[in-house]
């Protein structure tokens, strides 16, 4: 009978701390969450997103996220643009929502932005697009800090500036 005990304990156990130890891992190699950045011009929203010097930005959309069944993967999309206007869009410093600096408005945007909302980006690397990071956005904090000309809020509440924001990024060859 003890030997039974010790068995199934054995069966249970092993796996069990098998899992936590791996899952342990796999939390403390997760990526680092990345701040973008942004700043109010014009009445215009201009977003700043971290890249490494390979990177550039092909496009961007605003996305919110959703309750309920049936809503997919949880973020309905409000706004989305591709084909970069110039070099400063391709190097992630854009305006979104209109066709100020995309060429090509995919998803033109229907409803009022929420005070809170994501940028997500597709970049480009060696010829391949891949969809890129995403950041926060709120509205609010905008209304209540003094930027200089090259600086940005993050949704954590950090003033940086464009340097700062690309510094979070561990490129190849740093």
């Amino acid at each position: 009978m003890r030997s039974l005990l010790r068995a199934t304990l054995t069966a249970v156990l092993l796996p069990l701390g098998a899992v936590a130890g791996l899952s342990s891992c796999v939390l403390t190699n997760a990526p680092v969450a990345m701040d973008f950045g942004y700043r109010l011009e014009g009445g215009d929203i201009l977003i700043a997103v971290p890249l490494c010097p390979a990177e550039t930005v092909h496009g961007a959309r605003i996305e919110t996220g959703v309750d309920g069944e049936g809503r997919g993967d949880g973020f309905e999309t409000l706004w989305s643009a591709s084909g970069p206007r110039s070099p400063e869009v391709s190097r992630g410093v854009f305006f979104v929502d209109g066709v100020r600096s995309f060429t090509t408005q995919e998803e033109p945007r229907s409803k009022p932005l929420p005070k809170v909302f994501y940028v997500s980006t597709r970049t480009a690397s060696a010829g391949e697009v891949e969809e890129g990071g995403s950041g926060s956005v709120d509205l609010g904090g905008l209304k209540s800090v003094a930027l200089g000309e090259d600086e940005f809020l993050t949704y954590r509440g950090r003033i940086m500036t464009r340097e700062e924001i690309n510094a979070q990024r561990t490129c190849p060859g740093d």
